[in-house]
């Protein structure tokens, strides 16, 4: 199972995900629900697969974990991905992720195919929509539309605001104009952030300290009850959580950033104009990279606002997101296409380039209609800052966009900027907390050993933190994780498939199998003749190689876990990447 812990210096970021939870806090059965989820057709069909492979329930938990006889509800929105083998083993508990990310959405999509498949169609795989996201009851929604603009338009708007108005500059980096225009508008990007979090309170009122991490792993565990019994391990397999150390910029992660746009335009090149829209037939990695620096500087000198910025977000995409790289490639050559001079100066460039930053998005989260970023990005808000410690231990608006400006001058230009889209900055603005928070101190002993997941370049959860949590959790005297490092880029090792991976995946949670610290290659062609098949390659052309022990680090991608875990014990988990500046999925 999968767990996933996260730091901020200052604010408490966590999630976890444990293979086998065994919660010692005295259990009210009756708020439990403990005859079972009532499992029926889900509010919209799937995109892969038989629409009776994915079912739903609605699940009702108490609003306030820390008073549980006042009768006030949650309910969660929970989706259940059938064994494909027809004879569940028993089930593995997801979150996508986030904050702010919908479980539902994760089982609809066409990846829940792959995650079925990497656990050997076994096991019964459940997510939920967290508390505030989706269609979970009550939903945080900080957003309203207006006119013919829906709430989650309203939302993108807002993303948008941040992408275009964050620091500026050619593509060799900012200059002393960059720098002092950014700054200048610091003012008016508190102001604008002030407002969103006056509508925050407005809209969600008391709602908003109950949307914490500590309520959600009560909300798993009370999940668990339910559908495995009372008292049962649970199995939990987590994706993603967040990037940022403190409010700061790590540059680890955003290194990373560079070097997985590198492996793109190596691919771009091999793949040749047929594959890639931005290559030529004599390209090479370095044209293709030129290619994408010449278009950021036609935006930057051109008479559309916000344009280089835009499109410097589209390459964090593609860093991040290799399976969708022949469409980021489409989409970058439309961009040229719209920065032509006689189009530069037209008033709807900015408009197209917003369209295109954000129509990727829909190659994975569906349809731009169909996502709940009004729920999601609002939810990221109010996880993210309620979880925070009350101190911000000095850190503003400020010292979060100075650190930006070196990050970007002195790491890379690409990723550095975009601190500013998390809410790192503006927590201080912030005044509502959950009402319950957990800061355990040190590493847990832990009565099954775990595994940690690791890209070899993910701008969102290193791989050097990675290997700084497998370091923390055996540093107590016994080995209790393993480290798997898979060679290739983006978020999370389901970006590039990998039978080495995925055979190990499956024999920890099939068999059990605890395995020696290991390298595995990619089955992955970023540029497949035949997209509907080539990322998905079962090639055995496979590397599997020892690793050797490292004691470098500051946050993970993925991690398995089997052990029956005390609650408390699982806060210690969440809380070693809070303090230590780790993101797992355990």
């Amino acid at each position: 199972m999968l767990h996933r812990l996260f730091f901020h210096s200052w604010i408490l970021g966590l999630f976890l995900t444990i293979s086998y939870i065994r919660p010692s806090y005295q259990r009210n059965i009756e708020s439990r629900q403990s005859d079972g989820l009532q499992w029926g057709p889900c509010v919209k069909p799937v995109e892969w697969g038989e629409e009776s492979s994915l079912v739903c329930a609605n699940f009702t938990v108490p609003l306030d974990w820390t008073n549980t006889t006042n009768g006030e509800k949650a309910v969660l929105y929970v989706a259940k991905l059938k064994a494909r083998s027809g004879k569940s083993l028993g089930t593995i508990f997801m979150n996508p992720g986030g904050p702010g990310g919908t479980g539902y959405g994760l089982l609809r999509e066409a990846s829940s195919e792959q995650l079925s498949n990497i656990t050997g169609g076994n096991f019964d795989l459940v997510s939920w929509d967290p508390r505030g996201v989706g269609l979970t009851n009550p939903a945080i929604n900080c957003f309203e539309g207006a006119g013919n603009q829906t709430a989650d338009q309203a939302a993108l708007g807002f993303q948008q605001y941040l992408i275009v108005n964050t620091l500026n500059s050619r593509s060799s980096g900012p200059d002393q104009v960059d720098i002092d225009t950014f700054l200048g508008n610091t003012t008016n990007i508190e102001n604008y952030m002030r407002a969103f979090i006056q509508k925050c309170v407005d809209k969600n009122q008391d709602n908003l300290k109950y949307v914490g991490a500590v309520a959600t792993v009560k909300d798993l565990v009370a999940l668990a009850d339910a559908i495995e019994g009372p008292g049962s391990p649970i199995r939990y397999w987590g994706l993603s959580y967040g990037t940022f150390l403190g409010a700061h910029l790590l540059d680890h992660a955003v290194q990373d950033a560079d070097k997985a746009l590198q492996i793109f335009y190596d691919a771009c090149a091999a793949a040749g104009p047929d594959l890639c829209a931005i290559a030529t037939s004599n390209s090479t990695s370095a044209t293709v990279g030129q290619w994408v620096n010449d278009l950021i500087d036609t935006a930057y000198t051109g008479n559309v606002f916000g344009a280089a910025n835009l499109l410097r977000a589209q390459l964090v995409q593609v860093a991040r997101s290799p399976t969708a790289w022949p469409a980021f490639a489409s989409q970058l050559a439309a961009a040229y296409r719209d920065l032509h001079p006689a189009a530069a100066t037209n008033t709807s460039t900015t408009r197209r380039l917003r369209l295109r930053y954000f129509e990727p998005f829909a190659l994975s989260k569906r349809q731009e209609s169909d996502y709940p970023w009004a729920t999601s990005l609002s939810s990221l808000y109010a996880i993210w800052c309620g979880d925070a410690a009350d101190d911000t231990g000095g850190v503003n608006t400020t010292t979060v966009f100075n650190d930006l400006i070196r990050v970007t001058k002195e790491v890379t230009n690409v990723e550095g900027p975009f601190g500013v889209v998390y809410p790192s900055a503006f927590c201080q603005f912030w005044k509502t907390r959950a009402v319950e928070r957990h800061f355990p101190q040190g590493p847990p002993m832990l009565a099954n050993p775990v595994i940690i997941i690791g890209n070899t370049y993910d701008s969102l959860t290193p791989l050097a933190s990675a290997r700084k949590l497998v370091t923390r959790l055996n540093g107590v005297g016994t080995r209790q994780a393993a480290l798997i490092q898979q060679d290739g880029s983006g978020h999370l090792s389901l970006q590039m498939n990998s039978v080495c991976t995925y055979s190990i995946i499956q024999r920890y949670f099939t068999d059990g199998v605890f395995p020696e610290d290991t390298l595995c290659g990619t089955n992955f062609n970023g540029f497949p003749q035949d997209p509907t098949t080539g990322n998905n390659s079962t090639s055995t052309s496979i590397i599997s190689a020892p690793l050797a022990s490292t004691s470098l680090g500051l946050h993970a991608n993925e991690a398995l876990a089997r052990a029956p875990l005390t609650i408390f014990q699982i806060f210690i988990l969440s809380i070693i990447g809070i303090f230590s500046g780790l993101l797992i999925t355990l």
